[in-house]
């Protein structure tokens, strides 16, 4: 069974595309342009360059159309990495705010935390620059 073509932007079905597929074509359902690298199966976003066919020469943006002799539709171009991005991100910024994971205890913390270092940073800089607590201000 052969796989069908699915937009790189959304994973929208192309079947209604005319094929050989137009630089000025579209993607039905987000309006993306379909002849660029992220719809190509030369384009490799983990090589330099991003482009596998070495007599390319493949545009700054991926995602704008272009006019590429080596040009071959992929099937399976979407890749899902948004959310997954997006989670990460959350991920490592809730441990950033949380100690132990906890949800209402990292508030609490992180203002302890930042009052710990600001008095460490005061009295680093008291030391430095020979404050005496004695003297005002």
């Amino acid at each position: 069974m052969a796989k069908t073509l699915v937009c790189w932007n959304c994973s929208a079905p192309l079947s209604d595309i005319p094929r050989p597929i137009s630089r000025h074509a579209n993607c039905g359902a987000c309006f993306e342009d379909l002849h660029c690298c992220r719809m190509c199966k030369h384009f490799h976003p983990n090589i330099t360059g991003q482009c596998d066919e070495d007599r390319a020469d493949p545009p700054i943006k991926k995602e704008v159309a272009n006019f590429c002799d080596w040009y071959a539709p992929k099937t399976g171009a979407y890749q899902n990495t948004t959310g997954s991005k997006r989670d990460h991100a959350r991920t490592k910024l809730d441990t950033l705010f949380t100690e132990d994971g906890g949800d209402d205890a990292g508030a609490t913390d992180v203002s302890n935390r930042e009052t710990t270092k600001e008095d460490e940073a005061r009295a680093k800089l008291d030391a430095l620059f020979g404050k005496d607590d004695n003297r005002p201000g």
